[in-house]
């Protein structure tokens, strides 16, 4: 299985991943099909762009509930907050889980809560 994308050292550092730099993100089949047949609107338009949303998200954070990482990038033509979920195993080894959208409702109190983090405001660091 090649990896789709990275997850760089700087997003490492600023989630305190117990991850190697630069470490690969994989997708199984059944995590494709899994996107196609629940999310087919985010497959059809954002599938394409899932390394990029991994290696430019403009929005970073961590489920508290199962501990993925999560991936948010904001498409202004769209208004679409597309968030890419990556599950380490126990081995480190990184999955997507899935790709979706998130309303805009639900994305702001992400933001305010502090689940996830704007990457705009921390630019400087590391």
């Amino acid at each position: 299985m090649k990896p789709v994308a990275y997850i760089s050292s700087r997003i490492i550092h600023l989630l305190h991943l117990d991850l190697s730099a630069d470490t690969p993100v994989y997708i199984g089949e059944i995590n494709i099909e899994h996107i196609k047949n629940r999310h087919p609107y985010e497959y059809e338009k954002y599938f394409p762009d899932i390394a990029l949303i991994i290696s430019q998200p403009d929005y970073i954070g961590i489920n508290p509930k199962d501990s993925s990482i999560l991936f948010v990038k904001f498409y202004h033509f769209s208004k679409d907050y597309v968030r890419v979920a990556v599950k380490p195993s126990s081995s480190k080894i990184c999955y997507i889980k899935t790709l979706h959208c998130l309303s805009t409702c639900n994305a702001e109190r992400y933001i305010e809560k502090g689940t996830l983090i704007p990457l705009t405001e921390i630019k400087n660091q590391v």
